[in-house]
């Protein structure tokens, strides 16, 4: 018994040493590429940088002068930018409809017909502009 289980362990770390290229069989796509884009289409970068780039953007925007940093309060940010936005009252925002989502169950209907699941869109409250100046409004 002793013997079968050395043998078993002889076996496991055989077969394990056998998984050395398991870095390829995880990510068969190689890092080192030679890119063809154009400088209209995008960037040639790799994928940790475009992931950190999409992640903290640089914003070149007069109301907000800050970039966008791991460690910074983005909530501060955010605030500062619409603030901005109410001390001008040339930009009226347009506020997005209202959306209510309908989920429908599974139903037999007439004739033994089966409705499966699925999702219903509603127009709850339509879109409405804010921020904008009384004087533009008709009456």
């Amino acid at each position: 018994m002793e013997r079968f289980k050395q043998l078993i362990a002889m076996l496991t770390l055989l077969s394990l040493s056998a998984c050395a290229p398991l870095e390829k069989a995880v990510n068969p796509y190689e890092e080192d590429f030679k890119c063809r884009a154009s400088d209209e289409t995008g960037k040639c970068i790799d994928t940790p940088s475009a992931y950190k780039e999409a992640r903290y953007p640089v914003i070149e925007d007069p109301l907000q002068s800050e970039v966008l940093t791991p460690g910074g309060d983005r909530s501060d940010q955010r605030y500062q930018m619409v603030a901005g936005l109410l001390d001008e009252p040339q930009k009226p925002i347009l506020q997005p409809p209202k959306i209510l989502r309908v989920l429908l169950l599974p139903y037999e209907g007439e004739g033994d017909e089966l409705f499966m699941t699925r999702y219903v869109y509603l127009k709850v409250e339509e879109s409405d502009w804010i921020l904008s100046d009384i004087s533009e409004t008709s009456e």
